[in-house]
């Protein structure tokens, strides 16, 4: 209301259009990364903008990646002509901003899991999610860009094949935001977080007696088996999904390795909230105040954070790289 009569600041267009500017960037990530790694970009940012740290994006790009693993592409038409017993044998990958654009190894990372199961990852064309639209208030864009893919979502849902995403904040964001800003025009379509898709996996291999371990081997060359993993949740995702910390722990389990989840709350970051300038005290605060301590002690192998935004904080305030739970059960399995 505020906003539909005074201007908004740049930094939360800046935010709103990231769906749009991030694939634009990815054409030229080593291009792009050079500039943003500049202290002089980074002094500019934060005098007009009031953003600061910019992330990086990836290099390889994530489509550079699944090109080079020879994965299959999406073909709509020929996905649509396959027997229902076919589509038993593919998992679509939901893309979203920050892990396709930002964290690509982490998408690669559970098209590879998936793949070592004997199926075939299809990643789905990028489609605007709306998140960073309705954190910052644009609820009329938001609202057309929600219809817009869950008319899309709701396509693909029709196949009756399992929808993976990556990140929390956006998964949930399609069953929570779509579903008070579209109501029934939202559909039925359904994406599940990989720990989600995975235990339901496990589960169905188990009740068809078979086993996965047959035919996947723990890695004996990496350490991976004699360590204990530490699990630090996305607040939003432990809040919204209660038991999911402890799937994840059954999920490892399943494979033989040790996990245990480790008590913290918000890492700070938020979304984009930790990179606005008026934050970062505030950012570094929250950071210091549940995730720091509980870090110092680690190894940087055993960090595993289940949100993208909270791997960059870690990244931010600590020379660790935290990595999402599908690239330690990678890593793991031979």
């Amino acid at each position: 209301l505020y906003h539909s009569r005074y201007p908004r600041p740049l930094k939360d267009h800046l935010v709103a259009n990231v769906e749009i500017l991030a694939p634009l960037m990815a054409t030229a990530p080593k291009l792009i990364n050079s500039i943003l790694s500049l202290k002089a970009y980074d002094t500019l940012s934060e005098k007009t903008i009031g953003y600061v740290n910019t992330p990086l994006l990836s290099v390889p790009t994530l489509k550079k990646q699944v090109k080079q693993a020879g994965y299959s592409g999406f073909d709509l038409t020929k996905l649509q002509y396959l027997t229902d017993k076919q589509r038993e044998g593919y998992v679509l990958i939901v893309q979203d901003p920050f892990t396709s654009f930002y964290d690509a190894n982490t998408v690669q990372s559970m098209m590879a899991l998936i793949r070592k199961f004997g199926l075939e990852p299809i990643l789905l064309p990028f489609k605007p999610n709306g998140k960073a639209q309705h954190v910052k208030g644009f609820l009329a864009r938001f609202a057309k860009t929600a219809k817009s893919s869950s008319e899309f979502l709701n396509q693909i849902a029709a196949l009756n094949m399992p929808m993976v995403g990556m990140d929390a904040s956006m998964v949930l964001c399609y069953r929570d935001e779509y579903a008070k800003t579209l109501g029934d025009k939202r559909g039925d379509f359904k994406v599940l977080l990989a720990h989600e898709w995975l235990l339901s996996f496990i589960k169905k291999e188990t009740t068809l007696n078979s086993n996965i371990n047959t035919h996947i081997n723990i890695n004996e060359n990496e350490n991976d088996k004699k360590q204990t993993f530490k699990l630090f949740s996305h607040c939003t995702e432990k809040t919204a999904l209660v038991n999911s910390e402890n799937e994840w722990l059954a999920i490892f389990n399943h494979f033989g390795l040790s996990l245990e989840k480790v008590s913290v709350g918000c890492c700070g970051m938020a979304g984009t909230y930790g990179h606005e300038k008026s934050n970062l005290d505030n950012s570094k605060g929250l950071f210091e105040l549940s995730w720091q301590h509980k870090l110092t002690d680690l190894a940087p192998e055993q960090i595993l954070a289940t949100g993208f935004s909270c791997r960059s904080q870690v990244k931010r305030f600590t020379e660790a790289q935290a990595r999402h739970p599908v690239e330690a059960l990678l890593a793991a399995l031979t």
